[in-house]
């Protein structure tokens, strides 16, 4: 059931209906109902999964926390030699049933996304937002783990978090503690979460529609085919295209998504912040696809650089490399094995492994390197605080994130390098983008391609102007509910003719590309 289509309309506006009629204490089975309706649609078969990695870490935080409900309780009466020798004992039995817990529930993630492509079958289908909903649950069982929260005494209400049907295909990755405890909310109709969702879902298809839909196919004719001795110029154009169309469709369906829940009353957590005005490459990672870098951060990156190995590194480079390595040196070594992670959790093959460990050794250079750029900008006299500096920060991180593309969208790593360099080696006569001739050899029709990129080129200033100013704090939603009638109309009424006008020039329906991971 795709989120552009009738059967998806009738779907959510039966179930907007009935959870705003139904007693507000219930309200949570409609969306028990709704999300099980849903699941199954995309197969029958694919709920066991959910349904399993559920009770795996529904029952796994339960059994933590009898344990330490347990340890509490002995505290008052045992001695503290004692207690300490009881406070082992139950950190033992957590730990061995936090490996459980893991070994099932990535099992599963493992068997179902890798092993069918390691040994080469395609007879396994990829059950619907397992990616996502394996690092929400297993985040919930983190957490209780961790004593941050009180574990959820109700499976069921605890599945509606888990099974919430929006964030199934595109994530973002929840918290339970800040999503799930608003299932439990009584929802009132509140017409502004309509009108405020409504355009969220209308800017959301604009992006999917009006640029990334008109984008995939021209992208996919330089990249996709054989090897082809292309100049530089391009392939430049192919990764700009590509860097568009990525944004707007995986920004526009969290739109899409953010949009949908909130004509419920729920909330959920922003996924971009303007991420191509980012000033380094992990200030970048910091505003693309926010809740999987805030996992990361929280359930790898800490612990890993927190170990008491990661200590002995640290001090080991103190004495013999100096305080800043000593200082840089565990989380350089965990921000490649997080990114490592990144680009193995995007998929199994070699290019997504390869474009993960560049962002990952990008980010540790640069902050091992710190030092040495400070000393130049210190000798070249370079204001650090200046507008002319900053500008230059945003290209050279554009630059830097559009080389990672390269590994990203070619899915042969030798081709992915070969382009790489003609990009660089080889960047050929850019007037040759120009010609009708030489594109209509390469792109196919060429009236098509200047038509899609007229559609694309308005969608895409619609898109940079709000990203401007959102960029400068402005609430651009709030701002339009402050002008006249005919502004605010029309700030629904264009993205809808816009998306309207793009479906005629589409060559049909496109998934969302983060659909696939």
């Amino acid at each position: 059931m795709t989120f552009f289509s009738f059967t998806f309309a009738i779907f959510l506006i039966i179930s907007l209906f009935i959870y705003y009629i139904f007693p507000k204490k219930y309200q949570w089975y409609v969306l028990l109902v709704a999300n099980t309706v849903f699941y199954l649609y995309s197969g029958i078969g694919h709920i066991v999964f959910i349904v399993l990695s559920s009770l795996i870490t529904f029952f796994a935080a339960k059994l933590v926390s009898i344990q330490n409900e347990n340890l509490k309780s002995k505290k008052a009466i045992l001695s503290k030699d004692d207690f300490k020798e009881e406070k082992k004992h139950v950190q033992l039995k957590k730990r061995l049933i936090l490996i459980g817990m893991l070994l099932l529930n990535i099992g599963i993630l493992f068997y179902l996304k890798y092993w069918r492509i390691l040994i080469g079958s395609k007879t396994l289908l990829l059950p619907l937002g397992i990616s996502y909903y394996t690092l929400s649950t297993i985040g919930y069982f983190m957490d209780v783990y961790n004593s941050k929260y009180e574990r959820e005494h109700n499976f069921l209400k605890y599945f509606v978090f888990v099974s919430f049907f929006p964030q199934l295909l595109l994530g973002p990755i929840t918290r339970y503690n800040q999503t799930g405890i608003q299932f439990k909310e009584e929802k009132y109709f509140d017409f502004e979460n309509i009108k405020h969702g409504t355009m969220m879902i209308l800017y959301g298809c604009l992006k999917k529609y009006l640029v990334a839909n008109l984008l995939v196919k021209h992208i996919g004719t330089i990249f996709d085919s054989e090897y082809a001795n292309y100049p530089g110029c391009l392939l430049m154009l192919g990764i700009l295209m590509y860097a568009v169309y990525q944004y707007a469709d995986f920004s526009g369906g969290t739109d899409l998504v953010l949009g949908i829940a909130e004509l419920f009353g729920i909330k959920l957590p922003q996924n971009f912040k303007q991420p191509y005005f980012s000033i380094s490459i992990a200030n970048f990672w910091q505003r693309w696809h926010i809740t999987l870098g805030s996992w990361m951060r929280d359930y790898v990156f800490y612990p890993l650089a927190l170990t008491k190995g990661m200590q002995k590194i640290s001090k080991w480079s103190t004495e013999h490399l100096g305080k800043h390595f000593g200082r840089t040196l565990p989380a350089c070594i965990a921000n490649i094995v997080v990114f490592m992670l990144v680009g193995i959790w995007h998929g199994p093959e070699m290019h997504f492994f390869v474009w993960g460990l560049y962002n990952g050794f990008v980010i540790a250079l640069s902050d091992i390197l710190k030092p040495v750029f400070q000393n130049i900008n210190k000798k070249l006299h370079i204001n650090d605080k200046s507008k002319s500096w900053h500008l230059f920060q945003i290209i050279r991180t554009f630059i830097i994130v559009n080389i990672g593309w390269y590994f990203d969208r070619i899915t042969d790593v030798k081709k992915s390098f070969i382009y790489l360099k003609n990009t660089f080696v080889h960047f050929g006569n850019p007037l040759l983008l120009a010609s009708k001739d030489y594109m209509n050899q390469i792109l196919g029709n060429i009236s098509d391609f200047q038509s899609h990129i007229m559609l694309v080129f308005i969608g895409s200033m619609i898109i940079f102007i709000i990203s401007i100013l959102k960029e400068n704090k402005i609430d651009v939603y709030k701002e339009i509910q402050k002008r006249n009638i005919a502004v605010r109309w029309l700030a629904y009424y264009i993205p809808l003719i816009l998306i309207i006008l793009s479906l005629s020039f589409s060559s049909g329906d496109v998934g969302f590309m983060y659909a696939q991971y």
